[in-house]
């Protein structure tokens, strides 16, 4: 358990080196008006702080840095939101109200607009409508060879996907067996399918057409996986490239890589998510251990959601980056519904 005085002395550690990527040494902390402690008090603070785990101390400065728990112990219990960001909140409200804009340039220029203002990475990814329900399938002939498979959820989206029928088998034959699923998932979320559709086809009268069921199932989930198919909006690695952390070329290549790859996708929120600072090792991926990754969702209405990025160093501007996120992520539904 910190003290109050530990408190202070740890937030203006870490909020100096967030400023100046220098060490901060006793006297430099001496100058804050809120710290009317002597030096030697301070030097005996730090000391207890850097033996408890909240910072580290350099090889090259008497200076002490803050350690991935004194980010943590940050984050979790000493950051004052930073009001002076509230002035960038109306170019926020200029993009997301504009009527001239698409929807996608919208979300390009946010993306570009959170990378610009904080020198990190950033990325709008699309809405997905995991938690849409669904309503109907029905199935549009188009011969006797092949069909269309329509998929509506209670959001009014509508996914088509084309069927092909096998020979041995006719137009009542897939009648019947879309009937049968169509019982099974009505009312239940897009996220839930696969369970459904794999629960289903076990069944005895399902099984009886086994050939002409795995063709049914591939077809649906092909369906199906079109409403998760979600667009991302990136801006800024140039940027985060410039931070001090990242000029050494071996950590700028695992970060390329984790950004290039599958594994960002792991960042991307829940329905019922909230705003969530993932620092350092928290990561769980090999690339990402120098940076921190801070993720938002932001709704569009029961059904529909998406979720704000922003890749930058360890010694990021929390103070500042969290409220600028946060008023995004909240003034989204007006890019939806201008």
């Amino acid at each position: 358990m910190l003290t109050d005085r530990q408190k202070l002395i740890l937030k203006a550690i870490i909020e100096e080196y967030v400023n100046s990527n220098e060490p901060v040494g006793s006297k430099s902390l001496t100058t804050k008006p809120y710290l009317d402690f002597s030096p030697a008090t301070i030097r005996y603070e730090m000391q207890h702080l850097e033996e408890d785990g909240y910072l580290e101390k350099t090889h090259t400065s008497s200076g002490r840095i803050p350690s991935e728990e004194g980010y943590r112990y940050y984050v979790d219990h000493l950051i004052i939101r930073d009001s002076e960001v509230e002035e960038y909140f109306k170019y926020v409200d200029e993009i997301l109200s504009n009527p001239y804009l698409t929807r996608e340039d919208a979300l390009k220029k946010i993306a570009d607009f959170l990378s610009e203002l904080t020198g990190y990475y950033s990325a709008v990814i699309g809405s997905s409508n995991d938690f849409a329900k669904i309503m109907k399938m029905e199935i549009v002939p188009l011969g006797t060879e092949e069909a269309v498979l329509l998929i509506v959820t209670n959001s009014g989206a509508v996914q088509s996907q084309k069927i092909s029928i096998p020979k041995g088998y006719n137009m009542d034959d897939l009648l019947r067996i879309i009937q049968m699923f169509d019982n099974a998932m009505y009312d239940h979320s897009i996220y839930e399918i696969r369970d459904i559709l794999s629960k289903e086809a076990s069944k005895p009268r399902i099984r009886q057409m086994v050939d002409f069921r795995d063709d049914i199932l591939n077809f649906m989930i092909k369906g199906f996986s079109r409403f998760s198919n979600t667009e991302s909006f990136e801006s800024g690695l140039s940027r985060l490239f410039n931070q001090p952390e990242f000029q050494d070329y071996q950590i700028m290549q695992k970060i390329l890589k984790a950004i290039d790859s599958e594994v960002m996708k792991n960042f991307v929120q829940k329905k019922n998510g909230s705003l969530k600072v993932h620092i350092g090792t928290e990561n769980l991926c090999d690339g990402l251990d120098s940076c921190s990754i801070i993720t938002i969702p932001y709704f569009i209405d029961d059904n529909e959601y998406g979720t704000i990025l922003l890749v930058g160093p360890k010694r990021m501007n929390y103070r500042g980056v969290i409220p600028l996120l946060e008023y995004v992520a909240k003034s989204m539904t007006k890019l939806y519904n201008r």
